[in-house]
């Protein structure tokens, strides 16, 4: 098979799973559905334990930093909560397609639509967790206005980053089983060296390593 023809096949792969969206909406849904299938209050367990790690951490490292409250913690509640609707994506498409290896051998699909099913399920608990945001940055923060909007369509192309990325993710840790825990750890690495527990200012006269880091932009 040539290069040309292997990408044409991909791409074909990509427009039918964007085109079968029924089906990865569907599985996402039946996904959370089935997780919290025996909790009285489902899903919000998530947005409690979020919520109550960002108000514990957020009062903890403002008064370790020595910064304003009103200022830090709604700088980390967007942090925090983004940083796990984007590692959180990551770390499902580094299970590869091992997790549906039955109906991968039982049903022919294409493939992108177990990872637009992934990444369905973890934009759902962004959606839970938005709540947090919300309620920090009008009770701490100094709420919400036209410019917060700018936040709908950089979501959008972040979510269509994260869902390439997370093709080449999942591909990768399914020929070499290995990539998972090199997924797992440059993870947690990414997460220290970018601006979510501190602040920029914090670097002084070194910003340019904040700069450096995609993440943080």
């Amino acid at each position: 098979m040539t290069l040309h023809s292997t990408l044409r096949s991909g791409l074909e792969e990509i427009r039918l799973g964007l085109t079968s969206h029924e089906q990865w909406l569907y599985m996402a849904v039946h996904d959370i559905n089935l997780r919290y299938r025996r909790s009285m209050i489902g899903p919000w367990w998530v947005t409690i334990s979020t919520g109550v790690m960002v108000m514990m951490l957020g009062f903890l490292w403002s008064y370790i930093f020595g910064t304003d409250l009103e200022n830090y913690l709604p700088f980390f509640a967007v942090g925090f909560v983004l940083w796990g609707w984007m590692s959180s994506q990551m770390l499902d498409a580094a299970g590869g397609f091992f997790q549906f290896g039955g109906v991968i051998k039982q049903v022919k699909l294409p493939f992108p639509i177990f990872t637009l099913r992934l990444n369905v399920r973890q934009c759902i608990v962004l959606l839970h967790n938005s709540i947090i945001i919300a309620l920090v940055l009008l009770l701490v923060g100094h709420g919400f206005t036209l410019t917060s909007l700018i936040a709908i369509p950089n979501l959008i192309l972040i979510q269509l980053n994260l869902t390439l990325l997370s093709i080449v993710i999942t591909i990768f840790c399914t020929r070499y089983q290995d990539m998972t825990q090199v997924v797992n750890v440059g993870t947690q690495i990414v997460f220290f060296f970018t601006p979510i527990l501190w602040q920029v200012e914090t670097l002084k006269n070194r910003t340019y390593l904040a700069e450096m880091n995609p993440v943080y932009h």
